[in-house]
This record gives structure tokens, sequence and C-alpha cells, in this order.
């Protein structure tokens, strides 16, 4: 998980209306997540939906000019060792 939603939903909201904000509260918002010998980035919200603020746009194109830079499908390393790329 790259990103979650904030623990209080009250923290959410900046202006205009949040409906169902305890719903996602402390949920993923953004998973880059391996797939295969890729990976895919997804969202929880829609970065170039019209209701989105021009702030959330930078969440796609971060994925999208960075694709190859976000070091998905990579092991975490444990406390004693190296870690090998994920399927090796």
């Amino acid at each position: 998980m790259i990103l979650r939603f904030p623990s209080n939903p009250d923290d959410m909201l900046l202006s205009g209306t949040l409906a169902g904000g305890s719903t996602i509260e402390n949920r993923a918002l953004a998973i880059d997540a391996p797939l295969g010998k890729g990976h895919i980035v997804m969202f929880a919200l829609r970065p170039f939906w019209r209701w989105q603020s021009q702030g959330s746009y930078s969440l796609a194109f971060n994925a999208i000019i960075n694709w190859d830079h976000l070091d998905a499908g990579k092991s975490v390393p444990s406390s004693g060792g190296t870690a090998a790329p994920a399927g090796q």
C-alpha cells in the first residue's frame, strides 16, 4: 500500500461535502501490486474525474512518468539478508 485515507473522516474534507467518510477511513487509497513480470498501480479514487481536485492529478501523472522506477514486485528485505527480486 502506497497511501491510505485518514483514520478520522473529519480530516478528509477541506471543502464541499463528504458522504460516508467513515466507510473509507484508514483504507487503501493507492496500491502498487506485482502482477507477473510487471505491476499494477490502483487508485481508490479517480485522479482525472471532473469532481476531483487538481491536486489528485499528480498521483496518476507520477505513476505514468515514473513507471519504470516504482520498484513493484521486489521482495521486502528480510532482517538478516539481501532480497532477491520477485520471481527469482
